[in-house]
């Protein structure tokens, strides 16, 4: 009989997935993993299929064959870009028994920007999000404006900091572009929605196993 495997965290060094963009859509594809930490001992109770089911039945669920592993977005993220609106969305990677726990900030506007950095503010405290050199935008002709987007990976402390957001009576970023364009986004219901329930499903796979899981994510894949 196989052993159960625990999922475990993948190390914040690992760049999770490649973004390939048609126009404004985001997909995603991870490389493969470098050399696997020590597993990650579950210290919650496991959760029940029924709430497993229940929190992966938020997203959109689909398998990468060529990555070999699972995608999870929000259906808020692609709704969010269909109204031509900037966005903060996670994005979740399961490939073996790794999870990598990602936050895709979207800018979305009539002027081309190329985004730097994106400060995030949530009441009193600042979040500052430092980007790499390459233009990953452009201009989408369906829509009929300009778009730019970062993936960053989160540690395990930086997820955990989400909750500052969620708890906030405000979060707005601000996109600072290469050449000083700014543009500001307030967080929508919505888009604190999609992080809330990416935590929560975050947090129930890493009490749960591989085998547990799988059936479950292939019962949902789309």
């Amino acid at each position: 009989m196989r052993s159960s495997r625990l999922f475990r965290r993948v190390i914040a060094g690992l760049c999770a997935a490649a973004m390939l963009c048609g126009g404004m859509a985001a997909s995603a594809a991870a490389p493969a993993l470098p050399a696997a930490p020590a597993a990650v001992e579950a210290t919650n109770a496991a959760p029940s299929d029924a709430e497993l089911k229940t929190a992966f039945s938020k997203f959109t669920v689909t398998y990468d064959e060529e990555a070999g592993g699972w995608d999870f977005s929000s259906p808020q993220e692609q709704a969010s870009m269909d109204k031509k609106s900037c966005g903060l969305y996670p994005y979740m990677f399961l490939q073996d028994d790794s999870i990598a726990f990602n936050m895709i900030l979207t800018y979305v506007g009539s002027k081309k920007l190329d985004i730097k950095t994106v400060n995030v503010s949530a009441d009193d405290e600042l979040y500052t999000f430092t980007c790499d050199e390459e233009y990953g935008g452009g201009y989408d002709q369906d829509l009929g404006c300009w778009f730019d987007l970062e993936l960053f990976q989160l540690s395990d402390e930086e997820v955990s900091l989400l909750s500052e957001w969620l708890n906030a009576k405000s979060v707005t970023a601000v996109f600072v572009g290469r050449d000083g364009t700014t543009q500001s986004y307030a967080l929508t219901k919505e888009n604190r929605t999609a992080i809330q329930e990416m935590v929560t499903a975050y947090n129930l796979m890493l009490s749960s196993t591989v085998e547990q899981c799988e059936p479950i994510l292939s019962s949902l894949a789309k």
